[in-house]
Order: structure tokens, then sequence, then C-alpha cells
């Protein structure tokens, strides 16, 4: 599985969330290797509000047995599932 970390910023209004904002993520990609998915990553973002992606990390993990935070693991097995899944930290960088 393929792990992304990085910022994106929210191009609308949410009811939790500020227009503008630029907010930490992580996801998880069924499928590798990175570059493959630049695209598809991208198009995913938006098609939820996000933009101006900025990836800081990426690697890769063979299994979820050491994901120990309940919604990235929640999120992992989303990835499995439907090929894609982000989590988005709910705190605004500043």
């Amino acid at each position: 599985m393929l792990v992304i970390n990085g910022t994106a910023e929210l191009m609308n209004d949410s009811n939790e969330l500020t227009k503008g904002s630029r907010h930490e993520f992580n996801m998880f990609s069924k499928a590798a290797p990175f570059e493959d998915q630049i695209e598809k990553i991208e198009q995913y973002f938006i098609q939820r509000g996000w933009d101006n992606i900025e990836v800081l990390t990426n690697g890769t993990i063979e299994s979820p047995d050491n994901i120990t935070h309940s919604v990235l693991l929640q999120a992992y097995e989303k990835a499995e599932n439907e090929g894609f899944a982000v989590t988005i930290n709910n705190q605004p960088l500043l």
C-alpha cells in the first residue's frame, strides 16, 4: 500500500472547515508506484474540493499491523476496498 503525506488547500467552504485553509493529510493508495498515481491522486483530491496539493513524503507499507491510530487504520482498510482513502487534519496550518 502506498502512503502519502502532505498538505492541501480547501477550495470550498464546508460545515467544519474554511475555504482557503491549508490542512495536513495522510493518504493511502492501493496502486503504486507513486509516480504512476500522481494524476489519479490529484483528481481524487479535486473531486473532494481540495487543490494546491503538496506531497511531503511517500512510501509503502506492507501490512496494517503497525498502524496504531484507529482513523488511519480505517483509512487503510477503505483504501484496500476502494483504491484510495485520505484523512484530513481538522486543524488548519498557520
